[in-house]
């Protein structure tokens, strides 16, 4: 079997430089994929191969959430096997991929129609985080999360609708790119809250994140990191462990840039409560049919049921306050730093007992702190960055979130690939 690289760019650069060839790299790929996924419990189905195509990812075999209409199948979403319909054309961000010459060899188990923030779900094995077996893996991108971590991809697409990309980079010790709201189409992926929902994009390393991207958006503005760019870092007074607080002050001592400490507090409580809002009002209102016939799966009741009760004028409220919002975070964060830095997830990595419901261990302050810090960033619309920055002593990944002004995205790799060279930590 060919020996694959650590990246994805330097398997690239090995198909460029002509010493393997696109097709050889692409079986290459597809044969360690399908070797580590029965131990991993992360792939819903397994793709017909494909021949490379031409382009810049020519030769690169990819996995990605079940939640993106593909040629010929509808996705699963989480609750069942993709369904094989005749005319069904590929998601946009599928066929932005497939024209840039990657390939597609497996779906990836999610939580049940994207609501989850863990990947607890009685409609497939649970998935197993690479890292630590007894660890939880974050959802709703669960599968992606477990694919890449493993090495069965280089890269995966999830969605993020409030942390489903972060959260599970977050558990598996991964870059989790959530990308700014309507930097990249949603057509023919399922939805969940649509106002909230954003592709995001999950890998081992910033420069692979980067190649995703491009292919993606490949007109997205280029503007490089400022070489004297300043952070700001919230540190939140409630649901943070001491432990991941003392964790990013010693890597903001490594940094080799300005920082300075802000109180988000009350901000960040006000824009929480429209986040849900949103959230909850939108959930429900798609799946509206399945929650009144009383057949909703119950990842959704748990979200769903609250919208259905919320008062129409709080949405509107809500969606009409955005705009607003959003400025006025801008000028407060970015107009003098380039970047926000603040907790992924408000705990360590917990045990998955602890944050599956119904089990004996069950415990709820565990479960919410792996979301608690998500779901703003997306009624914002704001780009962020899941990534790692330490190990805890059981050797799980301490994360924070990055995040920047809209359609900064590659900004925040800038921001990945310098602390990767000056810390070596990622």
């Amino acid at each position: 079997m060919t020996e694959l690289p650590d990246r994805m760019v330097q398997l690239l650069a090995q198909i460029r430089a002509g010493r393997i060839s696109a097709q050889s790299a692409l079986l290459a790929q597809i044969a360690h994929g399908r070797v580590l996924a029965g131990s991993y419990a992360c792939v819903v189905d397994v793709l017909p191969v494909v021949a490379p195509g031409a382009g810049p990812l020519a030769g690169v075999a990819l996995a990605h959430k079940d939640i993106f209409d593909l040629q010929d199948r509808l996705p699963g979403c989480g609750v069942q096997l993709g369904a094989f319909q005749v005319g069904v054309q590929p998601a946009a961000v599928i066929k932005a991929l497939a024209d840039a010459g990657a390939s597609q060899w497996a779906t990836l188990v999610m939580a049940p129609h994207a609501c989850g923030a863990t990947a607890q779900n009685s409609h497939f094995a649970h998935c197993v985080n690479p890292l630590d077996p007894r660890a939880a893996v974050g959802g709703s991108s669960s599968g992606s999360a477990v694919a890449v971590a493993s090495g069965m991809t280089y890269a995966a697409l999830g969605t993020d609708t409030a942390g489903s990309v972060r959260i599970p980079a977050a558990t598996c010790g991964l870059i989790g790119l959530k990308t700014t709201h309507g930097a990249l189409s949603t057509q023919g992926c399922a939805p969940l809250a649509p106002s909230l929902d954003t592709v995001g994009i999950l890998t081992r390393c910033p420069e692979d994140a980067r190649e995703i991207w491009q292919a993606l958006s490949p007109v997205s503005l280029r503007k490089s990191m400022d070489h004297e760019a300043s952070c700001q870092v919230w540190f939140p007074h409630r649901g943070v462990d001491s432990q991941v607080v003392q964790a990013i002050q010693d890597w903001i001592a490594k940094l080799d840039m300005k920082v300075s400490e802000v109180d988000i507090t009350d901000q960040f409580e006000q824009l929480n409560r429209h986040a849900q809002r949103v959230l909850f009002y939108e959930t429900a209102q798609t799946h509206r049919a399945s929650l009144l016939a009383g057949q909703a799966d119950p990842a959704v009741q748990a979200i769903g049921l609250f919208g259905l009760g919320l008062p129409q004028a709080w949405y509107h409220e809500s969606m009409h306050a955005r705009a607003a919002f959003l400025a006025q975070f801008v000028e407060q964060h970015f107009d003098h730093s380039e970047f926000l830095i603040l907790p992924a997830l408000g705990g360590l990595v917990p045990d998955e007992a602890s944050v599956e419901i119904g089990n004996p261990d069950f415990d709820r302050t565990q479960l919410a702190g792996m979301h608690a810090f998500m779901g703003f960033v997306n009624y914002l619309g704001l780009p962020a960055l899941n990534l790692p920055i330490a190990r805890d002593a059981r050797g799980r990944p301490i994360c924070v979130q990055v995040l920047s002004r809209p359609f900064a995205e590659h900004c925040l790799l800038d921001f990945a690939e310098h602390v990767e060279l000056i810390s070596q930590v990622i």
